[in-house]
């Protein structure tokens, strides 16, 4: 079974993102924050994070950066979640290696096909 983290700071869309991906079987874990991402990537093993672009605190961008400062990570597929689609920070995701987005609002049947290509 593959295993999902999916970081977000706003609960109703960890609880619509572990609903959606749950309806698959995949296995969903989830963070707060991008410090609790980075926290858990020390201590859990996952094939895929959703990462959320507007958290406060550490942005999606800023927590990509250091996911890719660990050599054990620099291949991890990173996908974001985000309603934010302007140009600069698309680029900055597919700079660092993101493997696409999920636009929110989700739409359940777009969010598992993107996922499901990625894993």
């Amino acid at each position: 079974m593959k295993r999902i983290l999916v970081v977000d700071d706003d609960a109703m869309n960890l609880r619509m993102a572990t609903f959606i991906l749950g309806q698959k079987e995949y296995e969903v874990i989830t963070a707060a924050s991008g410090q609790d991402c980075l926290d858990m990537l020390k201590t859990e093993s996952v094939d895929l994070i959703l990462l959320d672009v507007e958290m406060p605190v550490m942005n999606g961008i800023e927590t990509l950066e250091q996911i890719r400062k660990q050599q054990a990570f620099c291949n991890l597929p990173v996908m974001f979640l985000t309603a934010d689609t302007n140009e600069e920070t698309m680029a900055a995701a597919e700079r660092l290696g993101a493997v696409g987005y999920v636009k929110k609002p989700y739409i359940p049947q777009e969010f598992l096909e993107k996922v499901g290509n990625v894993l």
